[in-house]
């Protein structure tokens, strides 16, 4: 998906929240579909302050740059990070780490190296899920967020999973980590110069039209979450739809889900 409003949005207002510092690992190279202009429009709406002094480079992407679109880079320094590494499973765009998150295996050099790893529409093209999200889960230091921006509707053909927000919402609360906020948004193929709109997302809040009831929109979730000392990456959860059933209980003890405590209780709207 690269970086485009829909998903930077809530990155930015993460930042606003919790001030990102130290090594970010981005799960793929970052194609960045927008200016430094629409860059400080954002984050002045936001009522973010960007890092002075970084110098600002346009995409690694020749079609990107020639619109004037900056590079991952500048994006990231902009937003504090000192550091900045791309993984991916092919060095072809010029990855500092080659790595398939398909592997088993993480490599000893990698465990706790990041203070924060953004997927910005990667983990859709990994078959082995539990494979990868153990290798995020490892990459991270305690404390380290965890951001996820992946494709929920509209996607056909995209990737092997288009993901739903209750995927994230049950799996780092049965996992013990800290959910700093999920939003779903909702943009068009033409986002690089129509808006995007956001819910926070909470149980239940898309019941209404979870069966044929979306419209022609792309729709995507923005997960952050935070690794604890506690954090795991290896429960398996229950899905909350059925977890907060009356009656209902799980089948499997070493399945630990938990229905309380949700994040964001307010849905909101807001356009930018």
């Amino acid at each position: 998906m690269g970086f485009v409003r829909a998903n930077i949005i809530p990155i930015i207002e993460e930042h606003g929240k919790r001030p990102f510092s130290g090594r970010l690992l981005l799960l793929g190279q970052a194609d960045v579909y927008f200016s430094q202009q629409l860059l400080d429009g954002m984050a002045h709406t936001a009522r973010v302050a960007l890092a002075d002094g970084v110098p600002t480079r346009l995409s690694h992407a020749p079609v990107l740059a020639a619109k004037g679109y900056i590079s991952g880079d500048t994006l990231f320094r902009q937003l504090g990070f000192t550091e900045i590494a791309v993984m991916d499973v092919s060095t072809f765009e010029g990855a500092d780490i080659q790595f398939d998150l398909n592997s088993p295996e993480l490599p000893a050099a990698l465990a706790e190296q990041f203070d924060a790893i953004i997927d910005h529409g990667t983990l859709e093209h990994v078959f082995h899920l539990p494979n990868a999200m153990r290798s995020l889960h490892r990459m991270l230091k305690p404390g380290g967020r965890m951001i996820h921006s992946a494709p929920s509707g509209n996607f056909f053909d995209h990737g092997f999973y288009m993901f739903q927000p209750t995927l994230f919402m049950d799996f780092y609360s049965a996992n013990n980590w800290d959910i700093n906020s999920i939003k779903v948004a909702q943009f068009t193929p033409n986002q690089e110069t129509e808006p995007a709109f956001f819910a926070d997302y909470e149980p239940g809040l898309f019941g209404a039209v979870s069966y044929g009831g979306m419209d022609n929109k792309l729709y995507a979730t923005i997960c952050v979450a935070t690794k604890t000392a506690n954090s795991t990456w290896n429960v398996i959860p229950a899905q909350g739809t059925y977890a907060r059933l009356a009656g209902w209980s799980s089948p499997t003890p070493s399945t630990n889900a938990t229905t309380g405590g949700w994040i964001n209780r307010i849905a909101t709207k807001l356009g930018y």
